[in-house]
Parts: C-alpha cells; structure tokens; sequence
C-alpha cells in the first residue's frame, strides 16, 4: 500500500494540473484524483485504527502503573510501620544503639521544628514576603482580539475609499497571537 505522504504528494500535483481547458484531460484528472482519494481515505482508516490500537496499549499500561502505584504506595507503608514499630520499642526499652553484623541500627533524636501558633502576632523581621508577577493571557487575547477586529474593519472602509487610516489602532510589540497545531477530532 502506498504511503500517505506519497498520496498526498499526488493528489497535490493532480490537482495543480486541474487548471486546463481540456475537457478529456480535466477528466482523467478528476478520475485520478477521486482513485488517489479513496487509497488516501483507505490509508487515513488504517492510520486511525493503529493509533486506537496504541491508545489501547496506553490504557492497558495507564491500569498497570496505577496498580504498581498503589502496590508501591502499600509497600512504603508497610516499611514506614515496621520503622515506627522498631523505634517505639527502642524508645520503650531506651536502647539507643544495636550493632549488628550487616549494620547498625541508632535511634537519633529528631531535629526541633518551629510550630507557629499565632501568625498575624509574628513580628514583620520573621516575614518572608514574596510578590508573583505573571502576565493576564485571557486579558492579553481579548485586548489583541479586539485590535485585530477593529484594525480589520478600519481596512475594510479603507479598502473601499474611505480615509479612516487614522482610526487604524496600533498592534502592541510586547505581544502577538499564534495559531496553534491543528488537531484531528475522530468520532
């Protein structure tokens, strides 16, 4: 089976070929064309169908790895339990230290924590300020979405005779909009 970008390649040239006044040729060409559309639409099923296949795949592994995730998350806990079992009893029995063969097993004191009881009471000195400054993109695209309107109409008038060259407002440098990658919707 040919591939895609090959038919589409054909199907470009056939179609910049289309601009003739035969009638024989506009004909065969149109014959060609609807023979390459139906391998292009054949092609574009069989692409379809092998990314749901691999998107079955995705699933299937997305379920492995949440389950190897909660496999993991139960096994953590088991080992944190076993450490809090062992230190409760070297607490209990006040053993500090176990020396054995393969390793040696201490009970450390913890390192002290602030625990703030009454934040607003906190003097300024212990404040850590911190100011986020981030930019308003629904605000930036409304505002460069009614500039290319207005400015689009203005052009129009001009386009017609009109001298509202004036009226054309000015397209901020510090942003733009781009068009994203199209997508393609299967249902």
């Amino acid at each position: 089976m040919t591939q895609l970008y090959t038919l589409t390649g054909k199907l470009a040239e056939l179609q910049s070929m289309a601009d003739t006044d035969d009638e024989g040729l506009k004909e065969a060409l149109q014959h060609a064309m609807d023979e390459i559309q139906g391998e292009f639409n054949d092609k574009a099923e069989s692409v379809v169908m092998l990314s749901r296949n691999i998107q079955g795949d995705i699933d299937a592994i997305d379920k492995e790895v949440d389950r190897l995730n909660e496999l993991k998350r139960i096994r953590k806990n088991t080992v944190g339990k076993l450490d809090e079992y062992l230190r409760n009893n070297m607490e209990a029995a006040d053993i500090k230290t176990i020396r054995r063969p393969l390793f040696t097993i201490t009970l450390a004191l913890a390192p002290e924590k602030v625990i703030v009881d009454k934040e607003d009471d906190i003097p300024d000195d212990f404040i850590d300020t911190k100011t986020v400054f981030s930019p308003d993109k629904r605000a930036i695209a409304t505002k460069l979405k009614a500039i290319r309107d207005h400015n689009a109409e203005v052009r129009k008038r001009m386009a017609t005779g009109e001298d509202v060259e004036h009226e054309l407002l000015e397209e901020p440098k510090w942003a733009h909009l781009e068009r994203g990658d199209s997508s393609i919707r299967i249902k």
